[in-house]
């Protein structure tokens, strides 16, 4: 077995104890919460978890410092096959990023595990604590997240480990855009469609105008890519799903959120997104020609998308306190008129 497989298995069988680890300390102190409430008064506030839990979240601990610690450090007396996976490019950012989803999946474990031990009330008695009736058993939004951040985590480092460059461009562009698009013509045809409606006309106008000029970006996101021709050469995975992800997000956002912080949101990622663009040139390694006009670089529309952001934060402090959208509505009608002129003056550089 080579030294790749070799720390593949190293390290899947070390995240695969500490999921194991968590587990454990996750029903122990369940257990050890149930059985206080169900034996004390109904004044019982006291619901940390018992010692045993506390011993195993501080294994846990160690466990992770331990696979960090044997894997990364590099200890003297290993053979020389183990030090080679370090040296390899692909093997080392695989251990990293491995490493950072351990670190963040120990983190999400403690806040969740804190969060859940705040949310009782302390004055709340034993039957409205175990009343079926206000149970919820809806999966939690942050377990929703981690399964979408999982899967995307697994993509990438498919993409990373094994998938060579020339199959990653076909992929992009044949299956993940593609269904990036279906699945976003399926959320517009939804919000479209929706019998209910908790918003204003002047924030559902601001909210379709933003809605259609993301989807519409990632449109000639996909048009870019096609016409890159990459192939072998591709070497952009990152930064492209990175797009999609954010993508998803702020459509996400724009859509199913009620909070007034939403556009703001929105016209961040009009900023990030030439930011976006300019390092995925960089990482394609194509060089702009040198009679190209300001107005066909990214430098135009991050400007403008910068202008229409503090214009945003100025609105959004103007209107502190009521939920007024009708000029902010006018406002993102102009920013989308004025982004589309934009579009169509790039259009000549663009096309040759």
């Amino acid at each position: 077995m080579d030294s790749k497989a070799t720390v593949f298995i190293e390290v899947m069988g070390g995240i695969a104890v500490v999921g194991l680890l968590a587990f454990l300390v996750v029903l122990v102190t369940r257990y050890g919460r149930t059985a206080k409430v169900s034996v004390g008064d109904g004044n019982e506030s006291n619901v940390a978890p018992p010692w045993y839990a506390v011993f195993l979240a501080v294994i846990l601990l160690i466990a992770v410092v331990a696979l960090v610690i044997w894997q990364f450090v590099p200890f003297t007396g290993q053979g020389a096959g183990m030090g080679t996976w370090r040296s390899d490019s692909q093997s080392l950012t695989f251990f990293i990023v491995m490493a950072a989803v351990a670190g963040i999946g120990l983190i999400t474990f403690v806040i969740a595990l804190m969060m859940r031990m705040r949310r009782m009330p302390a004055g709340a008695s034993t039957a409205e604590r175990s009343t079926p009736e206000q149970t919820q058993h809806t999966t939690p939004a942050a377990a929703r997240f981690m399964g979408l951040a999982l899967l995307f985590a697994f993509f990438l480092l498919l993409n990373l480990i094994y998938v060579p460059r020339g199959l990653q461009y076909s992929m992009l562009l044949q299956l993940i855009y593609p269904a990036g698009l279906a699945v976003a013509l399926v959320m517009l045809f939804d919000k479209a469609t929706r019998a209910w409606n908790v918003k204003g006309a002047a924030a559902s106008l601001r909210e379709w105008l933003l809605c259609d000029a993301i989807v519409f970006l990632l449109i000639l996101g996909f048009l870019n890519l096609l016409e890159s021709r990459a192939g072998e050469k591709y070497a952009s995975m990152i930064w492209d799903l990175l797009h999609l992800v954010l993508f998803f997000l702020i459509l996400w956002t724009l859509d199913r959120k009620t909070t007034r912080l939403r556009f703001l949101v929105a016209y961040g990622y009009f900023i990030f997104l030439p930011i976006l663009m300019l390092i995925w040139q960089a990482t394609q390694g194509v060089i702009a020609p040198k009679d190209q006009s300001w107005w066909s670089t990214i430098w135009p529309f991050f400007s403008v998308a910068i202008i229409f952001f503090v214009l945003e934060v100025i609105s959004l402090i103007a209107t502190r306190d009521s939920d007024k959208h009708v000029v902010p509505a006018i406002k993102d009608t102009v920013f989308v008129v004025v982004y589309g002129f934009l579009l169509i003056g790039a259009v000549p550089a663009t096309g040759g």
